[in-house]
């Protein structure tokens, strides 16, 4: 059963839990108008609707991922026929409303006036799996039809935002396991460079922080940097979640698939690892899934960020999950 609901009949542009901007670059047209007129909280089976400030009517808190894709295409000179591609083909795989777009002056293809972000509202991890199969079609169909691409130029990147609420019940929970999955991605930064697929030479927009271990452990999350240079922006904290920003253009659905993957089980995985492992990779990705695994023996190896040892170790832990 699906709720419905208006605002005012006006399309909603606020860029809410999902990302930074606020209605994009300049004048827009209709190919670039913003969510189908409500937030949104995408489950498993429904979406629930949510106020203005992103937030769920019924007191309880959002639990999911926001994603934003940066895009570029050389099948397009026009930008606007880009988005109405994106808007009237493309995006219609999904349920109605999830995204909505704008327009990114930093990125090109063959477009002359930029590329697009597409921005999703917020999505439980459930209903990205049960959606697999549409992103499948969007990445590997789609997308070389229409000549579109995040990963191409190398200068795409796809930030996720994650809710607080996925890293445990309460307030102190969320804040010690958001402490531990900072620390990992700065620690670790080559080899979670090459775990969600962001290249080693295009790190610009998402760079390495400090991560001493003692000042993780105490550092105020209330006032957290919030830099587009950072490859963590923790300045939403307040507002219910955090961005990674690491994440690198997807070249095709398995990428994208491994990737989210890699994150889910990231986020999963600091809510019960303890302080005194997060230095050891192959204690860190215990009990991941062959998705993940994968990416580790491929990439993350490839660029010399683990060692066959701890391969190895991890080999002998991998849980399998059938996902498309």
């Amino acid at each position: 059963m699906q709720v419905k609901n208006k605002v005012n009949n006006q399309t909603v542009r606020g860029a809410g839990v999902q990302g930074y901007h606020q209605g994009g670059h300049g004048s827009e047209a209709y190919a670039f108008m913003g969510f189908d007129g409500v937030n949104k909280y995408f489950t498993s089976d429904r979406f629930i609707t949510l106020d203005s400030n992103y937030r769920r009517t019924d007191g309880k808190e959002c639990k999911g991922y926001g994603i934003e894709f940066e895009l570029e295409s050389w099948g397009f000179t026009s930008q606007m026929a880009f988005a109405t591609v994106l808007r009237d083909i493309v995006f219609p795989l999904f349920p109605k409303g999830l995204f909505k777009m704008q327009n990114d002056a930093t990125l090109r293809g063959g477009t002359t006036s930029g590329g697009i972000e597409a921005i999703t509202q917020i999505m439980t991890k459930e209903f990205i799996r049960n959606h697999y199969k549409d992103f499948k079609t969007m990445f590997n169909d789609y997308f070389n039809i229409f000549e579109i691409s995040s990963s191409r130029s190398g200068n795409c990147g796809q930030h996720v935002n994650i809710s607080n609420a996925c890293f445990g019940k309460d307030r102190s929970t969320q804040a010690e396991a958001i402490r531990k999955f900072y620390y990992i991605i700065n620690k670790h930064y080559d080899f979670c460079c090459a775990l969600v697929n962001r290249r080693a030479d295009r790190t610009t927009w998402c760079g390495r922080m400090y991560h001493d271990k003692s000042y993780v452990k105490t550092m105020d999350l209330n006032h957290m940097d919030g830099s587009h240079g950072n490859c963590f922006n923790g300045s939403h904290y307040n507002a219910g979640r955090i961005e990674l920003r690491l994440v690198g253009g997807q070249d095709n659905y398995a990428c994208f698939r491994n990737t989210m993957e890699s994150i889910f089980f990231l986020v999963d995985r600091v809510k019960s690892i303890s302080w005194d492992d997060v230095d050891d990779l192959s204690k860190i990705f215990k009990g991941c899934n062959q998705y993940v695994f994968d990416r580790i023996k491929s990439k993350c190896y490839e660029r010399g960020t683990i060692s066959t040892a701890q391969i190895d170790a991890i080999r002998s832990t991998v849980q399998r999950e059938e996902l498309i």
